[in-house]
């Protein structure tokens, strides 16, 4: 039996108009769930790591080389972390890579700035992660590489920053697991409001059987209807994080806190308008799938 688009519309479309407060509260409680997704990866993903740019991936301090350094000494720094037992990882920055760096740290609050520097104006760094994160250790480390010759100075992130990474890296942690109960709760409400469409329509299930429907005829619009409840969701969410965006560069940019530097650009922006798309959309299906499924085999 053929499957044509007008059909695919119209029984779709009777489905989401015949149960539409069940609809309206899929919908809802999937935008609720999203919102909270684009919220967690605004402020709690992208936000952080551009507000700590310098810190990210577990950075516990940076070797400043000597704009004038040489080779030789660059690399005999290099050597010596590399030696060092207490050192689980360095990462060398040149000066086209501390260069876009620079320009991530200060495009928004000081850009004439980078507009005055070329990448040769800048030191070379090295970026250090310890095996033991212990503060003290962690100094006490850094300090043997403070009068090596052609380092600059070695710096250490403040306590401030650690503990607002460490409690903000919590709270998303929490946030996800939030987020994954209200999805899987997303689900659930998908599969029953497909369970109800598609118990109302027992009877015309039974005659599409009878005359030859296969169980792909009789699925896709009730999965169409579970993946436009999903993206109707996810559309909410989008616009709540586009406003978010809005109201956020709006007051931070006359604030001078900590929390003004919690910023995203547009392509992060875009990147999880797309991944909400892609999630609402997911979830619909898997609900739809899974209530029609489910009716079928039984």
């Amino acid at each position: 039996m053929a499957l044509r688009l007008d059909y695919v519309a119209r029984e779709t479309g009777q489905n989401l108009i015949r149960n539409w407060l069940l609809t309206l509260a899929t919908v809802l409680i999937v935008a609720v769930s999203l919102s909270m997704l684009a919220v967690t990866m605004l402020l709690g993903y992208y936000g952080i790591d551009n507000a700590f740019v310098k810190w990210n991936n577990d950075v516990s301090f940076i070797v400043y080389m000597n704009v004038a350094a040489t080779s030789d000494q660059v690399q005999s720094v290099g050597k010596d972390l590399a030696a060092n037992r207490l050192v689980e990882r360095s990462e060398y920055y040149d000066h086209q890579k501390s260069f876009e760096l620079f320009k991530k740290i200060f495009s928004k609050d000081s850009p004439e700035l980078v507009g005055t520097l070329q990448p040769e104006d800048l030191p070379t760094s090295y970026r250090v992660k310890p095996r033991n994160p212990d503060a003290a250790v962690v100094k006490e480390m850094a300090r043997t590489f403070e009068n090596k010759t052609g380092v600059y100075k070695v710096e250490f992130p403040d306590e401030q920053v650690r503990q607002v990474q460490n409690a903000a890296g919590r709270l998303r942690s929490w946030a996800f697991v939030g987020v994954f109960v209200l999805l899987a709760a997303s689900i659930m409400l998908i599969f029953i409001a497909i369970q109800t469409a598609v118990f109302s329509r027992r009877r015309e299930i039974e005659v599409m059987k009878l005359v030859g429907a296969t169980n792909w005829f009789i699925r896709i619009p009730f999965l169409i209807e579970g993946i436009v409840q999903g993206l109707l969701g996810a559309a909410i969410a989008s616009l709540v994080a586009k406003i978010l965006t809005y109201a956020w560069t709006d007051s931070g940019s006359s604030s001078k806190s900590i929390l003004a530097k919690f910023t995203w650009t547009g392509a992060e922006l875009n990147t999880t308008v797309l991944l909400l798309l892609g999630i609402g959309a997911v979830v619909g299906a898997i609900g739809s799938a899974l209530s029609v499924t489910w009716y079928l085999r039984v």
